[in-house]
């Protein structure tokens, strides 16, 4: 009698899933689809393997289907797990939290959770009564906020310890407001670096063209991963391994 298989995908991908997903390139196949079920679900690799290719497929495919949610949209203030955090703008970031921040954008895919714990904060004073919000399930977001939205509120003060708490906090954060707040800080980022650059007549051609270049490569780092190019990958995956499991039938 075939056994039955009940698995439950998560609401959606957090930045867990998402660092678990990418440190699994440098398996085989099949190896991949395993442990990316097991990433995802309550299920072990070793009652993965217990499975009939069947229904491993049919799971990863669910999977695949989940990472086509993911988006980089920019979300400035959200609220989650209870409390409202709001993303700090270069403008009024202190030299302390700028210098950490650079640290850790040489490796964003690592320090994700790192980086959302600096660029988020919770907020201190807002004036939000006029901001229509939308609430998920896990999340709680504001409703077409634009860029203006930072005079309506402050954060509380950079504080390296509460940073190291909200670290365990977002690990648990949906992989696309981090994506997005990368995408948009850099981007940001790199017009005010243009606009420096440019505005500085002592700088060398050389240098001008190799911090931009920098900064471009940097932006697009975190574009491919926003799930567009993991997706493709878990697609390519699963036709591969259902074409074998239709050669062995």
């Amino acid at each position: 009698m075939k056994k039955r298989i009940t698995v439950e995908l998560p609401d959606y991908f957090s930045i867990t899933h998402y660092k678990a997903l990418n440190s699994f390139e440098h398996l085989d196949e099949l190896e991949k689809v395993i442990h990316a079920i097991a990433a995802t679900t309550e299920h072990s690799v070793e009652s993965i393997k217990e499975w009939n290719i069947t229904d491993l497929l049919g799971v990863y495919k669910g999977i695949g289907e989940l990472f086509d949610t993911i988006s980089n949209e920019f979300y400035p203030v959200f609220e989650f797990k209870g409390v409202t955090y709001g993303f700090q703008p270069i403008s009024k970031m202190s030299v302390a939290e700028f210098i950490d921040l650079d640290a850790r954008l040489k490796d964003p895919m690592k320090n994700l959770e790192e980086l959302m714990a600096i660029l988020y904060r919770p907020v201190v004073n807002q004036r939000f009564e006029s901001f229509e919000w939308k609430v998920k399930s896990y999340i709680k977001t504001i409703v077409g906020q634009s860029e203006n939205i930072f005079k309506y509120y402050d954060v509380e003060e950079y504080d390296s310890q509460k940073r190291d708490w909200r670290v365990e906090v977002f690990k648990d954060l949906p992989i696309s407001y981090a994506l997005g707040a990368l995408t948009f800080f850099l981007q940001f980022g790199l017009m005010l670096q243009k606009d420096l650059v440019s505005s500085t007549p002592n700088i060398p051609m050389s240098q001008k063209k190799e911090t931009m270049e920098m900064l471009e490569k940097a932006i697009q780092s975190v574009r491919t991963m926003g799930g567009y190019t993991r997706s493709e990958q878990l697609e390519k995956d699963l036709s591969s391994l259902q074409e074998k499991n239709q050669s062995l039938n």
